[in-house]
């Protein structure tokens, strides 16, 4: 009868040391951004990994090397089967994520998107930038520089929460009788910068009159600076006295250095740093059952000629 005994006593006590060992195991956060090619989500990245750094924990960016709202999905879902202790998305296409969200926190893992949200899915927070006041930002400065005209609004995918509230908030501005959106306008380049500046050039051959451009994220001008340049043509020297406005959103160092040379007029900036921060924080307060606001704004800056001197240091 004893054998039985010390069995059962081995068992638990391998039992007990499997347990302690997972306790011990550090916590792994994912951060799924659209496509790990964008520049913009080099700095989200950056963020992530010193603030995982910081608190003891592991960090995994993922994510599909070209915007594909299926890839994304299935990258998801190999986070849930991993059994991952939170991921951060940000949705390509906001409807795409809610099944594996809903399969998500069914496991057990926290999900909260950043940077792009998809609001009728099971997520717990947003972190990022409120797009509708960024949008109405670049709005309301198209507005100031050109009070009437015709303009175009080049977006990454037409399914985007966050391009559709920019988008919304800058027409809330220049909508009206002073105002002509060219037809086909949102033009979609899904977050490829050379279909960007292809579509630039397509738009200015075909409205030779358009007075002005909204990127709802700046695709164009952190691409390749030099493809952008030629793509604006002879509109160049009109951006340059305020005859032809650009407005863009995101402030990277290429667009930064486009704005000092006078290639654009205004940027909209987000603060992706912070985006990659504070989704990690949030996640690890998710893991430990900490209750988190529903929405973490990060803010956003208004950059033109006066001040982008600042920005570039």
């Amino acid at each position: 009868m004893k054998f039985p005994i010390a069995a059962g006593v081995v068992s638990l006590s391998i039992a007990a040391l499997t347990l302690a060992k997972a306790a011990d195991q550090p916590r792994v956060f994912a951060l799924v951004p659209k496509s790990i090619s964008v520049p913009f989500y080099n700095d989200v990245e950056r963020g992530m990994n010193d603030e995982a750094k910081k608190i003891g924990v592991q960090a995994k960016f993922t994510g599909p090397p070209t915007a594909d709202a299926p890839q994304q999905v299935q990258i998801l879902q190999d986070l849930v089967s991993q059994g991952v202790s939170g991921i951060a998305v940000a949705p390509m296409d906001a409807d795409s994520v809610i099944g594996v969200i809903a399969s998500a926190r069914k496991k057990g893992i926290p999900m909260i998107t950043f940077d792009s949200d998809s609001p009728n899915a099971d997520r717990i927070s947003f972190v990022g930038t409120n797009n509708l006041v960024g949008g109405e930002k670049g709005g309301e400065a198209f507005k100031k520089l050109m009070p009437k005209g015709k303009f175009a609004i080049i977006t990454g995918g037409l399914a985007a929460a966050n391009l559709n509230e920019r988008i919304k908030g800058f027409r809330e501005f220049v909508n009206g009788s002073n105002y002509t959106e060219v037809p086909g306008s949102p033009f979609p380049c899904n977050d490829d910068a050379s279909k960007a500046i292809q579509i630039i050039q397509d738009v200015l051959t075909r409205h030779p009159d358009l007075d002005g451009f909204f990127f709802s994220g700046g695709w164009p001008l952190f691409g390749a600076p030099e493809a952008y340049i030629k793509a604006i043509g002879k509109r160049a020297d009109d951006i340059k006295n305020n005859k032809f406005v650009v407005v863009s959103f995101d402030t990277l160092t290429e667009q930064l250095k486009l704005l000092k040379a006078g290639y654009c007029n205004v940027l909209i900036g987000q603060r992706p740093y912070a985006m990659g921060a504070k989704s990690i924080d949030m996640l690890n307060d998710l893991a430990d059952k900490k209750s988190v606001p529903p929405v973490v704004d990060t803010g956003v800056d208004v950059v033109d000629s006066s001040n982008v001197d600042q920005f570039l240091k």
